[in-house]
């Protein structure tokens, strides 16, 4: 399947809350960009078609350095082996929470591009 995101998305641990049509969820994260959110789920929990149903996600990592909250819709959800990974849109974030998001890929991009360098010879 070829790729139609935008935004590159990085890989996070923790958690997203997400508070949709009623309910109160709590998945495990699989991946962030500042286009939005990825969970991974072992069920279809969120019903058989809930695309741009829009709720309230918190993030929380200790990759963050705050927890992060926005506005979501879901984008799609996707089978990936026995599991769903749902893509989460952010349909409204604060500029500082987008920092938050933008400083943690930041230092992932840093940290790549320091590996990809290898190691500096001292001769």
């Amino acid at each position: 399947m070829r790729e139609r995101r935008r935004n590159h998305r990085f890989n996070l641990q923790g958690k997203v809350l997400l508070e949709l049509g009623g309910q109160r969820f709590e998945f495990p994260a699989a991946d962030i960009s500042v286009s939005g959110v990825g969970v991974m789920l072992d069920v279809a929990v969120l019903g058989a078609k809930p695309s741009g149903a829009v709720g309230i996600c918190t993030i929380e990592s200790p990759d963050l350095a705050c927890p992060v909250e926005a506005y979501v819709s879901v984008m799609r959800i996707r089978r990936v082996g026995h599991q769903h990974l749902v893509g989460l849109r952010f349909e409204s974030i604060s500029d500082e929470q987008l920092q938050v998001i933008q400083a943690y890929e930041s230092l992932l991009r840093a940290r790549s591009a320091k590996r990809a360098a290898g190691p500096v010879s001292s001769t």
